[in-house]
């Protein structure tokens, strides 16, 4: 079908039907039908209309027009898809046997840990990554920004079949890739293959710990600042270092980006040290990472101490959640579900006032919460009375759309046959 209608669709406190247009992937048109708010003693998304079923099984009885494929919302609400901007696609172990895991002693023992384990794995990185990225859809992720690790010993084969998934995945699951020197940049001698990975189609420099990993703060992070000016691209960090040392590193980074022209285009990840100073320290560095317009990415650890997102925030730093470990060797937890991150980064911070709840949503999504026409049909539906309670219960994913194609949720898993091949062309 060249078009579908998606009738009785929350957004905000209005009922609209939204017309999608499967050429192009755009919302074509939003009208509106009215509607208030939501009955609290009558479940969202429970209404049976013509035409429609509230699971999504599809009928053309209400739009006498061949091209149209009309499924009813029956008023479930609209959000913006998810953009998970920290997770890495070749290290999981979704779908594999259970794999115990080790104590974390040191990051170099850490690393030759993992290296041994992802080695015996019997699956390709290609059909992990596939798994990965089809978690993700299922729970509203549309964008994502993996690393991928390289190293002299693998060379770039992570990265050659992560970048076979991504053609596989184009115009469904938008892709960003960090060649990662996980075993150090320096310290495992990288830049020869950091160089191959960059020809090869990676967007990002990627470093790890300057100071704790390759013993030289300001040549690692020179050497990253030089590779991206080799190959005009961007730069995101890992940063475990603690404390006033990591501070250190951070500020540094803001130099060099700002030196460099890179602002906009640069992030420092897990930045644990913003949480680990004194709170006038970090809202000096902040001002900072404001005006180098360098972005922080957080995966909202439980285990240790994180930045302050709430002053980085009222600072005007970029910050951006991301999903990190998910079962791999330095974690056995993780679900890749992003709208459940931000619900948990809200209650860590106290954000229980509607507007506080409301700002989650910039740092999970690339997307405004109402739609436009002529915007990208990239959205997911969720029984919720409003964003607000959405982000506060992080409810299941009805449905997910893609550039207008059904990829996700509860309708894509039931639906019959006949909705599955008008809705979705396979990856």
């Amino acid at each position: 079908m060249e078009k579908t209608l998606l009738k009785s669709v929350r957004i905000g406190d209005s009922l609209y039907d939204i017309t999608l247009n499967n050429q192009n992937g755009m919302i074509e048109r939003l009208t509106s039908i009215g509607g208030t708010a939501p009955d609290p003693g009558k479940p969202i998304g429970s209404t049976q209309k013509a035409g429609a079923s509230a699971n999504g099984s599809i009928s053309n009885s209400t739009v006498q027009d061949a091209r149209y494929d009309v499924i009813d919302a029956a008023g479930l609400l609209y959000l913006p898809s998810n953009a998970d901007m920290h997770v890495h696609l070749d290290k999981h172990f979704l779908g594999e046997p259970w794999k115990p895991l080790q104590p974390f002693v040191t990051l170099p023992v850490q690393l030759a840990f993992e290296k041994q384990m992802l080695g015996a794995l019997p699956t390709s990185i290609a059909e992990r990554a596939r798994r990965l990225i089809d978690l993700l859809l299922s729970h509203g992720t549309t964008k994502i920004r993996t690393h991928v690790d390289v190293d002299p010993e693998i060379g770039i084969s992570h990265l050659e079949q992560v970048l076979q998934v991504r053609e596989e995945y184009r115009g469904v699951m938008d892709i960003e890739i960090v060649a990662f020197p996980q075993q150090g940049l320096l310290r495992a001698d990288s830049i020869g293959v950091m160089k191959e990975a960059m020809r090869a189609g990676a967007e990002f420099v990627g470093g790890v710990d300057p100071a704790g990993l390759d013993r030289q703060v300001d040549r690692s992070l020179e050497t990253m600042f030089e590779l991206s000016a080799e190959f005009d691209a961007g730069v995101d960090l890992h940063l475990h270092d603690p404390g006033h040392l990591g501070l250190y590193t951070i500020s540094r980074f803001a130099d060099l980006t700002s030196v460099a022209g890179k602002g906009g285009r640069t992030a420092v990840s897990h930045a644990y040290c913003l949480g680990q100073v004194s709170e006038p320290e970090s809202r000096e560095l902040a001002q900072q990472l404001k005006a180098a317009e360098v972005a922080i990415i957080t995966s909202v650890p439980l285990d240790r101490p994180m930045p302050r997102v709430d002053q980085l925030i009222a600072e005007g730093v970029h910050v951006h959640v991301g999903s990190d470990n998910i079962l791999d060797s330095w974690s056995p937890f993780g679900n890749g579900d992003l709208l459940a991150r931000g619900s948990k980064l809200a209650e860590k911070f106290g954000w229980i006032v509607d507007e506080a709840l409301l700002q989650s949503y910039p740092l999970i999504s690339a997307a405004a919460l109402a739609p436009k026409e002529g915007d990208r049909a990239s959205f997911m539906l969720v029984n919720a009375q409003n964003a607000q309670h959405a982000i506060a219960s992080a409810p299941p994913r009805e449905a997910v759309f893609s550039g207008s194609r059904l990829v996700g949720g509860n309708w894509y898993t039931t639906a019959e046959s006949s909705v599955y091949t008008k809705l979705h062309s396979s990856v």
